[in-house]
């Protein structure tokens, strides 16, 4: 614990080169800057958010944390990952029944989605594609946010993720070098709700 403590005090510089899209930061400016968008889409309508404004503060907060150790030291930790457990499982008794149960299977097929994804590329490629943390991060946004915003979620995780490697100009001979996915599943998750789900194939 003392030790997470420690490395969340040094969180400000990569933060700031991220903000700033300096240094190794460059390949994540868009990350922020899309989610800060996001934001601001919310404080415009602040007032129809209501006490949903709580747990809204309390996802950007967490998954801030999310990305911010991702990018920094490569891992995921469990903290803010209990947090968002903890808050989904809140807001479940708020919603109606078909509601509760169309997140708890969206947790589940988000985890399975990940992790069976994982276990194809790394009985393919020789090694692992994702933590077992990115697996759970994807579990935790179809808790939020059901099943009908997944697919947008991991395709905005996607895109967002292909931006960062055309930035720093990965070569295929990269491939096993570690590349932090949480940002850009955070982003995923975090602009599904922000603007709702985008349903693929919808007109």
């Amino acid at each position: 614990m003392r030790r997470q403590l420690r490395r969340c005090a040094r969180l400000g510089a990569p933060a700031r080169m991220i903000l700033l899209a300096q240094g190794d930061g460059r390949s994540l400016a868009h990350v922020a800057w899309i989610a800060l968008a996001g934001a601001g889409l919310l404080l415009v309508d602040a007032g129809s958010l209501g006490w949903w404004g709580l747990p809204t503060l309390a996802l950007l907060a967490a998954l801030a944390l999310v990305a911010l150790f991702d990018a920094r030291y490569l891992l995921i930790p469990d903290g803010p990952l209990l947090a968002l457990l903890l808050w989904g499982v809140a807001l479940l008794p708020f919603l109606e029944m078909s509601a509760i149960l169309d997140r708890l299977a969206a947790a589940g097929a988000g985890y399975a989605a990940l992790r069976g994804a994982d276990l194809v590329y790394a009985r393919l490629r020789g090694h692992a594609g994702l933590g077992p943390a990115d697996s759970r991060l994807f579990a935790l946004a179809g808790l939020w946010l059901g099943l009908a915003a997944l697919p947008g979620c991991l395709l905005i995780a996607c895109g967002s993720a292909l931006i960062s490697v055309l930035l720093e100009r990965r070569a295929l001979v990269d491939a096993r070098e570690p590349f932090p996915f949480g940002p850009h599943l955070a982003l995923g998750f975090w602009m599904s709700w922000c603007v709702g789900p985008f349903e693929l194939g919808s007109t």
